[in-house]
């Protein structure tokens, strides 16, 4: 009974639980999605934001101006989104049924794990990928079944094949993958799919991959396929939360069902639909972001005993493990040259590994410069203490 008699109480007073005993246990033992590294770059506004894969290019003027004139009807329940659904669907040779918006990416990924995953159920994710997918499995009761990349971090084919059980309820498939920035096969993503798994295809990078591939149009093959897209990156929007998934319509059917209703602000709606009537500023963002993301993997490349690795994202993976400095320590010293960047190794990966967000080709100059420099005064901070 939630509440009992205390007969040593002297005016028999009740006793009431603990309201952690009401929780459920997976919550209470699980532990939250920090952004503690959103916290501290708003605490400190001086430093370069190249810590979370934001869009460092600013919305563009249509943009802006779209928000302003929603704004004016802020007092008023935004609508579920028809039109902008509308034309996401057609862009991807769809139809409005398909297409189920969220409050960001984040929002799509709550919703499709509540939609599949009970309480002892399991997801197949390979890491290092985003830890979003393994957090919210978590929080809804269910099981992450992580399977480690191959040493040069691409996906193992056999052994994500191999996790398969009966309790296997969904796959997560990040491509091109945070934070490695790399790309799975189509053979090897079609290996998945046979299955017959429900499959979460994360493409919130994907307009910035060199050849711009999407599955989209494999969702009618696969109707257990669903692609996960966001205005976060390309467009730049992710402080306004604006993401959708491209699935079978009877799915998007059940998802609507589980997503919560105006989940997605008239802001965010406005913005988007803005974004699509101006996608010669998304082409520049994409053209910077590129040339940018050239730039750094070169420059770094240059650096005896460091790594950048290929990237299809807006963010570069260095390895920077020769150093002999953690993820953190490498971290604090680039805050202390005034940039804030990702530290990996509480990502399941390596001392040493961090990440860069690209930004402007100014930022990007600075960040080179002042890297170059840590590494230069490391080395010679280890040559003095070796004699």
């Amino acid at each position: 009974m939630p509440l009992l008699h205390d007969s040593a109480r002297p005016h028999g007073g009740l006793l009431v639980k603990s309201v952690e005993e009401y929780i459920v246990p997976w919550v209470r033992e699980s532990e939250p999605y920090s952004a503690r590294h959103m916290d501290f770059a708003s605490e400190n506004p001086h430093l370069v934001r190249m810590m979370s894969n934001e869009n460092l290019l600013p919305p563009s003027p249509k943009v802006l101006e779209a928000i302003l004139e929603a704004a004016r009807s802020a007092n008023l329940y935004p609508d579920s989104g028809p039109e902008l659904r509308r034309r996401l669907g057609e862009l991807a040779g769809l139809t409005a049924d398909h297409v189920v918006l969220g409050n960001g990416s984040t929002d799509i990924i709550n919703t499709v794990i509540h939609t599949f995953i009970a309480p002892g159920d399991e997801a197949v994710i390979s890491v290092p990928t985003f830890p979003m997918y393994e957090t919210r499995v978590r929080i809804a009761g269910g099981k992450s079944v992580l399977v480690p990349m191959t040493s040069d971090f691409y996906w193992d084919i056999e052994a994500i094949l191999g996790a398969v059980t009966p309790k296997t309820k969904l796959f997560f498939v990040c491509s091109p993958n945070n934070p490695t920035g790399n790309q799975i096969r189509e053979d090897d993503l079609r290996r998945i799919l046979a299955t017959g798994v429900p499959t979460f295809y994360d493409e919130a990078y994907y307009e910035l991959e060199d050849q711009v591939v999407s599955r989209a149009s494999w969702i009618k093959e696969y109707p257990h396929l669903m692609v996960n897209r966001t205005f976060s990156k390309a467009f730049g929007l992710a402080g306004l939360r604006i993401g959708y998934l491209l699935c079978e319509a009877s799915l998007a059917n059940y998802l609507n069902r589980v997503k919560i209703p105006w989940n997605v602000n008239l802001l965010a709606l406005a913005a988007a639909r803005a974004a699509l009537d101006d996608l010669d500023d998304q082409q520049v963002k994409r053209e910077t972001i590129l040339a940018g993301r050239e730039y750094i993997c070169n420059e770094v490349n240059r650096i005896p005993g460091l790594r950048a690795f290929p990237s299809q994202g807006n963010f570069v993976l260095i390895d920077a493990s020769a150093l002999g400095q953690t993820s953190s320590e490498i971290m604090q010293a680039m805050i202390a040259r005034g940039i804030f960047i990702r530290p990996m190794s509480g990502h399941n990966m390596p001392q040493g590994f961090i990440r860069i967000t690209v930004g402007t080709p100014e930022q990007n100059r600075f960040f080179i410069e002042a890297f170059k420099g840590y590494v230069e005064e490391t080395r010679k901070a280890s040559i003095h203490t070796a004699r």
